[in-house]
């Protein structure tokens, strides 16, 4: 009986452990491709992604190779905040900061969006606090899945 009962824990708690390998691979939904690489003058644009109670927009600027502009995070039973992006784009990605008031209080944080023919697909992964911002951990093990595609208008 107690061999069984050893056996099916095992068993369970090595399906657990494969299935926590697999989960933190995918990085990336397959319904969007990322755009290999990305043109200053194309992007800049209203994004906006808006379902579920949520409202997130971006409106975004060019300039030389800098890409700047407003950020709205209206996330249902979440506080709002408004902040400005400034960041650059790195091969399909739009890489940045974003510095906000939440709460009354400033902030800045790590961004990084999957550039695809759909629109922008934010990426979400552990961060630190430190150099006066959140930062991500590591960036290669973002999730770009949660399915809230910012839609060029």
């Amino acid at each position: 009986m107690k061999r069984k009962f050893k056996a099916c824990l095992s068993l369970s708690l090595l399906l657990l452990a494969v299935q926590a390998c697999n989960s933190g691979n995918q990085t990336q939904n397959n319904n969007t491709a990322t755009v290999k690489e990305v043109d200053n003058d194309t992007l800049p644009g209203t994004y906006e992604y808006i379902g579920k109670g949520d409202t997130i927009r971006l409106e975004l600027n060019a300039q030389q190779d800098s890409v700047f502009g407003k950020l709205l995070y209206a996330l249902g039973e979440k506080d709002r905040n408004v902040g400005d992006f400034k960041g650059h784009v790195k091969g399909g990605q739009l890489i940045g900061e974003y510095y906000f008031m939440s709460e009354g209080v400033g902030s800045v944080r790590d961004m990084i969006f999957n550039v695809t023919k759909e629109g922008l697909l934010e990426g979400y992964g552990e961060v630190e606090e430190r150099d006066g911002g959140f930062r991500f951990l590591d960036t290669s093990k973002l999730k770009f899945d949660h399915g809230m595609l910012l839609e060029k208008k």
